[in-house]
């Protein structure tokens, strides 16, 4: 209920009061939401393009370009130099590096430490360079995240204190602007991720002045790649929402499900040395790798899913073939996980390419990409809980009204059938302010 104040009106507030803190200028709010956004954004978007190029292009494209079973060779050294990297440069290895940008959002302090940014990139291109089923997101949104605190040391004056996590949001989420090759996603994952049913709407502006800065300066360097492009509209009719709807329902329950296989292998993992499971998962992840190559001759578990994504949509293929590799690539991507690699976002994104590919081939719907796009988004915002993200997803990349009405519906029914769960352990439920 709210109490009147007792005090005469025009009177000051007495001495034991708390003065409010007086709002920002026009200037200030220039600066905090357009102007530093804008900057950090370009900066993210140049450090994430270059570590793109150096891991996903340069080290990556050599590793699968071997000869024979020579790249699989490489696998069991990428969680081992990983752990090495973690152990000798970062000196710290909890949180991991896809949980660290969530704690630090939901610390009283908001501030990284900022000694460990550059081990964790690191660690997490070792990790795909090698063969890890696994992507640059996580270390991406730590790049941006880092130079939004900078940022904030560097004109500390010049900022309010209560808008100090605003920065660093923005850097978040154009670092995943940058890595996903999207602004929209980018937009929303900054003030997204942090919770299981809730958003920062209040720092929207800046994450979407950064996230669309450092696209354009990501597409300007290196260009834009996306998983699933659709190259043609679908016909839309009941088989097509017909499929649409067995996307959501088989991506939103296999999100719940990897979400569920992610924890257990997170809690047995607690339970031996890192050197052990770094080396189990190394050997495991090289079998993978052979046993992917073997029945698709592609590099299927290689990075964060580029390179599977690009055969499975090369297709036709048979079903039997499709679900083999689903469940050799996602293997390889919990294999990850357990022997302490980076992030799964653009991972469970192929995943969910896979899926939509699988009904797209049980229906004889494969003249678009629409199935595998839908389910990648789908998959993505049911797994981290980011629906708003994926339904902005499906309406940046689709050309077709039908398409996003079906992807909006279909990424909504993927969240109801995940229920509470996310595969991210520090996400909150809500917004705690």
């Amino acid at each position: 209920m709210h109490m009147p104040d007792p005090r005469p009106p025009g009177l000051p507030p007495s001495a034991d009061e708390p003065l409010a803190p007086a709002p920002p200028g026009l200037g200030s709010r220039i600066a905090l939401r357009l102007a530093a956004p804008a900057v950090i954004g370009a900066a993210t978007g140049g450090c994430v393009a270059a570590a793109n190029w150096l891991t996903t292009d340069h080290a990556l494209a050599l590793l699968a370009a071997l000869p024979g079973s020579w790249p699989a060779v490489f696998s069991p050294f990428a969680l081992l130099v990983t752990l090495g990297v973690a152990t000798w440069v970062t000196r710290a290895s909890r949180p991991s590096t896809s949980e660290l940008y969530i704690v630090t959002y939901h610390s009283s302090e908001a501030r990284l430490p900022l000694r460990e940014v550059p081990g964790r990139v690191l660690g997490a291109m070792t990790t795909v360079s090698f063969g890890g089923s696994q992507g640059l997101e996580s270390a991406s949104a730590l790049i941006g995240a880092a130079f939004g605190q900078l940022t904030r040391r560097l004109f500390r004056n010049g900022f309010p204190e209560d808008e100090r996590r605003a920065l660093m949001v923005c850097g978040a989420s154009a670092g995943i602007a940058a890595v996903f090759s999207s602004p929209a996603v980018g937009a929303l994952y900054g003030i997204e991720i942090p919770f299981r049913r809730d958003v920062d709407a209040r720092r929207l502006v800046p994450c979407a002045v950064a996230a669309a800065s450092a696209y354009t300066v990501r597409a300007a360097l290196i260009g834009a790649r996306h998983l699933v492009v659709l190259d043609a509209m679908p016909t839309v009719d009941t088989v097509f929402v017909a499929g649409a709807l067995l996307v959501a329902v088989a991506c939103g329950l296999g999100a719940r499900l990897f979400a569920w296989a992610g924890e257990r292998l997170k809690y047995r993992a607690g339970h031996e040395t890192p050197l052990g499971r770094a080396a189990g998962a190394g050997v495991l992840l090289a079998v993978l790798a052979l046993a992917g190559h073997a029945a698709s001759g592609s590099w299927i578990t290689f990075g964060p899913g580029y390179l599977a994504a690009d055969w499975l949509l090369a297709g036709p293929h048979p079903l039997w073939l499709l679900g083999a590799t689903l469940l050799i690539r996602t293997a390889g991507t919990l294999t990850c996980v357990y022997g302490g690699g980076g992030g799964v976002f653009t991972s469970l994104a192929c995943t969910g390419t896979f899926i939509g590919q699988i009904v797209a081939e049980a229906l004889g719907r494969t003249e678009s990409h629409v199935f595998s796009f839908l389910g990648a988004a789908c998959f993505l915002g049911s797994g981290y809980r980011v629906p708003l993200a994926c339904m902005m997803l499906i309406c940046e990349q689709s050309r077709s009204i039908p398409v996003v009405l079906a992807g909006i519906v279909a990424v909504a029914i993927g969240q109801v059938l995940m229920g509470p769960d996310s595969v991210s352990d520090a996400k909150r439920r809500d917004r705690m302010d």
